[in-house]
């Protein structure tokens, strides 16, 4: 692993600074990334969240954990909790923050006991970590065997569609000129001199990830929507 300026990013922000990170698209557009979404307590939360997160059961793991803010929420209430992440110094701040288990441990390859969990969370767009839609059908393939047979998955995703902006619409229109979903987007991180390797991130309609999930043998249950923009939503998948 290279660079991590979001780790970086993270433990200043830990540490009292103000720091704001950019994300860098591969066509250039840029966007600023302010810490304070990764650390805000429940109050906080989107309201689409707040009413996944009545869904949770049993043990959970969270996908992305970052800086703990839905894994601290939930051990609050009691619940047993298993954060994974690849950058080390997120892992870093989530345990200094409070987190009780936090493992380096990459979405793309997660490797748990079967039934190991009842709940897996992927909140901001962190169902899209797997970068392309054979990539994410895999993670939910791996879940339908670490999570029990009533196990849930929170998935967070932005409607990539739900948008008025130039920059995006052409973006989207250049994905399927070259054969890939609208909201396939290639992005790296830069914060001080630090710089990120390229990843992909899929972001997906509604309609987009319940073709995808049942393709798998994962049926949505209720999607809870915010108000955007961006437009977030969270859908609560179960097993088929």
């Amino acid at each position: 692993m290279g660079d991590d300026p979001f780790g970086e990013a993270f433990l200043d922000y830990y540490e009292g600074k103000n720091p704001i990170m950019t994300i860098e698209r591969d066509d250039g557009y840029e966007d600023l990334d302010n810490m304070y979404e990764y650390f805000r307590e429940y109050k906080d939360f989107p309201e689409c969240e707040k009413r996944a997160l009545e869904h949770v059961r049993g043990r959970v793991l969270d996908i992305g954990v970052g800086a703990g803010r839905a894994a601290l929420h939930l051990q609050s209430k009691g619940f047993e909790v298993v954060g994974i992440d690849l950058s080390d110094k997120a892992l870093e701040v989530a345990k200094r923050r409070g987190v009780k288990h936090a493992v380096k441990m990459s979405a793309c390859d997660i490797h748990f006991e079967g039934g190991s969990f009842g709940t897996a969370i992927a909140f901001g767009n962190n169902f899209g970590l797997c970068g392309s839609p054979e990539g994410v059908m895999a993670m939910l393939l791996r879940l339908r065997k670490v999570l029990t047979k009533d196990g849930v998955i929170l998935a967070e995703s932005i409607n990539p569609l739900a948008t008025d902006k130039k920059a995006h619409i052409e973006y989207h229109a250049m994905n399927r000129a070259k054969g890939r979903m609208a909201g396939q987007v290639k992005l790296r991180d830069k914060y001080k001199d630090l710089v990120s390797e390229w990843s992909d991130l899929l972001m997906v309609t509604p309609a987009e990830m319940r073709g995808m999930a049942e393709r798998v043998g994962w049926m949505i249950e209720v999607i809870y929507e915010d108000r955007g923009p961006p437009s977030f939503y969270v859908a609560v998948l179960k097993k088929l």
